[in-house]
């Protein structure tokens, strides 16, 4: 029965980053800048842009698995993005002990990481306003 859940889990990730990438905010490449853990603002530079945007990170935002090819040590965004996945996957394997806390803390400590050291994710927005609120967020190179 177990298997059964973190199978619906793990199809309903992926349907619902499917919707996020074929929507009208699409999937955009940006080097993380600054994030705030209080309040949930990210800043990132859009590629082929000079200044950030502010994007809003939540609960409900969804974390994409890292494609980690690419990644060439001794690249510290690989071992935040190999963390990173390690929590997609402890997720995914426990939604019914999910409460929208334990693993969005998790993902904030990653995201502070992932911007002090500028790594790179690919960010999907939902609805408009600023700042915009993140649909689905995965690390890349």
């Amino acid at each position: 029965m177990r298997m059964i859940w973190s199978s619906l889990a793990a199809s309903a990730v992926l349907l619902v980053a499917g919707t996020a990438f074929s929507g009208g905010g699409g999937g955009i490449d940006n080097q993380l800048v600054d994030f705030n853990q209080s309040t949930g603002e990210l800043w990132a530079t859009p590629k082929g842009k000079t200044t950030p945007e502010t994007y809003l990170h939540d609960a409900s935002t969804v974390h994409g698995i890292a494609d980690l090819k690419g990644f060439t040590p001794p690249d510290p965004c690989r071992g935040l993005a190999e963390a990173w996945n390690a929590t997609v996957r402890y997720e995914t394997s426990h939604p019914q002990g999910k409460t929208g806390r334990e693993t969005t803390f998790v993902f904030e400590v990653l995201l502070t990481l992932m911007s002090d050291f500028k790594c790179n994710a690919t960010l999907a927005t939902s609805g408009t306003g600023t700042p915009q609120t993140l649909s689905v967020v995965t690390p890349s190179n």
